[in-house]
């Protein structure tokens, strides 16, 4: 997948996936049909599993969507290594890009463990001094306690949550995924699948929000291969 022009190889790879995972195939299966097919590399294998949903899916996920301004004054929860991961990998020169569903995806296929240290605390830098330009009334961050150092990461944000008097905690959970899903006000900060299927509240694209407002990037769009 390249980000200036169309790659005809995986606009065709990609039209072939979304054919087969709109006539219900399952979609590990048509993963590895498609990228053998056509030789992709392990990135534009990414972009396909994680960039391309179903139209009914990719529909009802943009309609969660909230608008940015609508941060303003509103309880915010984050799912923390999610959104920290996807600013990450921009920073870290990989590949991002806006799914069929409309929200900012990674390919780097890296788990919180593995990033550095000092990509995490400039992600949440840029997310902080965003917050600042559209104050939230409380803002929650939620990390998976089983990853090492997220209690570390959580006694840094609620220092600068603090220093930035912003309303809120950064906590570890053994399962912040099943805590999102339950949660029924304000906005969730996530691009997870399973989440935004099964949120009881509205959705909002963080990372493409951040790095628009420091970096005013355009990111490539899955959708233009699919024309």
């Amino acid at each position: 997948m390249k980000n200036k022009g169309i790659d005809r190889n995986f606009s065709n790879a990609a039209k072939d996936y979304l054919y087969l995972l709109e006539h219900k195939y399952p979609q590990k299966s048509i993963l590895r049909l498609i990228g053998d097919r056509y030789a992709l590399s392990s990135v534009e294998r990414s972009v396909l599993y994680r960039g391309i949903s179903s139209s009914a899916e990719s529909c009802r996920r943009a309609e969660k969507l909230a608008n940015s301004d609508e941060l303003h004054g509103t309880h915010l929860h984050i799912d923390g290594y999610n959104v920290l991961i996807t600013i990450g990998s921009y920073l870290n020169g990989n590949l991002v890009f806006i799914s069929t569903d409309k929200l900012l995806r990674d390919a780097s296929e890296i788990h919180g463990k593995a990033f550095r240290n000092e990509l995490f605390n400039k992600a949440i830098l840029l997310i902080f001094s965003y917050l600042q330009t559209n104050l939230p009334a409380t803002v929650n961050f939620y990390f998976d306690k089983p990853v090492s150092h997220s209690g570390t990461l959580c006694e840094k944000i609620n220092i600068l949550l603090e220093h930035y008097k912003l309303n809120g905690s950064a906590i570890t959970l053994a399962s912040p995924d099943h805590i999102l899903k339950t949660i029924d006000c304000g906005l969730i900060a996530t691009s997870d699948s399973s989440i935004i299927d099964r949120s009881k509240t509205r959705i909002i694209d963080l990372p493409k929000a951040v790095l628009q407002f420091h970096y005013k990037k355009a990111f490539p769009d899955v959708s233009d291969f699919l024309g």
